[in-house]
């Protein structure tokens, strides 16, 4: 697909998120029941805890990552009618997230998600002869490496299975794949301790991801909706005054936009809903980046949202 990409400081993010005309009372969520239980996804609430094993692949690039099974565990949240959020960790020391749409129910469904990886590199050295052979040395590559995707995957049962064609990594020169599979253990996703708890924010989309036209709270022919964003875990955020916009309109080909955040902080446990509107067709999708409380780098991103 091509992409255009332009790069512009904005006091609202395209109309839409930075359109908090009006603060609405936020609902309890029902708990659920186990992941597997034959029911549909028709409210928000319920989720579960998943244990299984993960994997990545090199597709290229010059650093080398854990290519074995991992031991991954993972906790997963449903949100409006077609939405889910999951966080997940690794034995290898990688973690990520899923923020994803969801066609059927936690026993019977299908699901396209945006996964956020980060994922511990080593880099290698300038060759040492050595005899016969050459040593490269392993060096630390600083940071762990910060990757995006777009995954595929099924709910089958008690059963959670998901693949990864490409993830690229903004911050290391690396490609990789990846694939788990996992096994509901709980109905209530897995806290963490107090101790070592990290901000979790989650972006829900109401009615849902898709969008019909209707009326703005202005008066205007457009695509009504509303945003909630939460922080789930009960640590304090601070965001980058910035944000990254990919907004396809109409039948244009996606733009990328570096736009101003209107939301710079969220509080320990804190939940927000703002009315927004969109006047054009097409689709749109924003990712934030920052840090927790406790020092903690965290990103997140909106659903992909469709104006049909």
């Amino acid at each position: 697909m091509q992409t255009m990409i332009t790069t512009t400081r904005r006091a609202a993010v395209g109309g839409m998120l930075a359109a908090a005309l009006a603060a609405i009372s936020v609902a309890s969520c029902s708990p659920g029941s186990l992941p597997g239980s034959p029911s549909s996804i028709l409210t928000g609430g319920g989720g579960g805890r998943y244990d299984g094993t993960m994997s990545y692949r090199r597709l290229g690039g010059n650093v080398l990552i854990d290519e074995s099974n991992q031991r991954m565990t993972m906790a997963l949240s449903l949100g409006a009618s077609d939405q889910f959020t999951a966080q997940f960790d690794s034995s290898s020391g990688s973690r990520g997230s899923f923020q994803g749409r969801i066609n059927g129910a936690l026993n019977n469904g299908t699901f396209q998600a945006t996964i956020l990886v980060s994922i511990p590199a080593t880099g290698v050295g300038s060759p040492i002869p050595f005899g016969p052979f050459t040593f490269r040395p392993f060096a630390d590559a600083g940071n762990l490496c910060e990757g995006r995707g777009e995954a595929t995957g099924s709910f089958s049962g008690l059963n959670f299975s998901w693949t990864v064609g490409t993830i690229t990594y903004s911050n290391c020169a690396l490609l990789t794949s990846a694939q788990a599979a996992a096994t509901a253990v709980s109905p209530i996703p897995q806290t963490q301790p107090a101790a070592s708890a990290r901000a979790n924010v989650v972006i829900t989309i109401y009615p849902s991801t898709t969008i019909r036209r209707g009326t703005c709270p202005d008066g205007k022919s457009g695509f009504p909706f509303t945003v909630e964003i939460a922080e789930t875990a009960g640590v304090a955020v601070t965001l980058d005054d910035t944000l990254i916009v990919e907004q396809r309109r109409g039948g244009q080909v996606v733009s990328t936009e570096r736009e101003d955040n209107p939301l710079t902080s969220l509080g320990a446990g804190q939940r927000r809903r703002y009315a927004a509107c969109s006047e054009d067709t097409g689709t749109y999708q924003a990712f934030f980046t920052g840090k927790d409380a406790h020092g903690n780098s965290i990103r997140f991103s909106t659903p992909l949202i469709t104006f049909n």
